[in-house]
């Protein structure tokens, strides 16, 4: 074909399953916000292409992670500039290690409705209001932790069991503003809430009493929860733009003591520049 000139471009966006626009200027692009590819057109929509690197007209060599918080426990402890935790009444808490694995292990006593609960003292920049846009660096975040929760999950109080990244130094599911895991009737789900509205996930199936990877991932369209490596259907309402702490807790539903153990802890944004 000739060259053609990309002047004045239009922006789509959608689903991977969406027709893309037959009619559109040349250099036009087709984010698909379930897939997280970028396609464009160079023939007006006849045809769409997809990037290589994803990020339209940015080359891979200035798209990169921006590391933020990074936790292996090499140092046997909590550092106090980053942690803090809650643990009620004869709760217990200490370093540990498996089989050259290191954690850090939180537990209830077997009271009922007593936390443990770990939070960063940091707070993350969780805004996908923002995230993209031609004024702003952050492309998007991602949370990554492994966990084992300790007691069968039956054990765990449902509204007080949370994973994620909350508005507030709490466990409590009922807070607004967050986006992380919980228990709906014992079943492992992701969820969103900003002001009070929700959106959910559907069922995910785990055994949390085994190590696990937990995975939450926020662009400017949507929240995708990942366990294990397996994507659930991408979150696309209910998405807040917050000030985030990491929130990792559990309650004691009755007489039976709970906990988690915490592994490895990973957060990063990608930074466009």
């Amino acid at each position: 074909m000739a060259v053609a000139m990309m002047a004045t471009i239009q922006r789509w966006t959608g689903l991977s399953t969406d027709t893309k626009p037959t009619t559109a200027p040349t250099g036009s692009t087709f984010f698909e916000y379930d897939s997280k590819d970028t396609y464009i057109t160079y023939d007006q929509g006849t045809n769409w292409t997809k990037l290589s690197n994803g990020f339209p007209g940015i080359n891979a060599s200035v798209s990169k992670d921006m590391p933020y918080l990074v936790e292996f426990w090499e140092t046997e402890s909590l550092l106090p500039a980053v942690w803090e935790t809650t643990i009620d009444g004869a709760g217990t808490e200490a370093f540990g290690t498996a089989a050259g694995y290191m954690y850090y292990d939180m537990d209830t006593d077997a009271v009922a409705n007593n936390d443990v609960f770990l939070n960063s003292k940091y707070r993350f920049q969780v805004r996908p209001a923002t995230f993209g846009d031609g004024n702003t660096m952050l492309q998007r975040f991602i949370l990554e932790f492994e966990l084992q929760a300790v007691t069968a999950v039956a054990s765990h109080d449902n509204t007080h069991f949370f994973l994620g990244l909350s508005s507030a130094k709490t466990n409590d599911i009922t807070q607004q503003n967050i986006m992380g895991f919980f228990l709906n009737a014992d079943v492992l789900t992701g969820k969103t809430d900003a002001g009070g509205v929700e959106s959910t996930t559907g069922a995910i199936a785990a055994t949390i009493t085994s190590w696990n990877k937990y995975k939450i991932i926020v662009d400017d369209t949507s929240v995708i929860f990942s366990f294990n490596g397996v994507e659930e259907t991408a979150i696309v309402a209910n998405i807040p733009s917050i000030a985030s702490y990491l929130v990792l807790g559990t309650r004691a539903e009755a007489g039976a003591a709970v906990g988690l153990n915490i592994g490895n802890i990973r957060s990063y944004y990608e930074e466009v520049l």
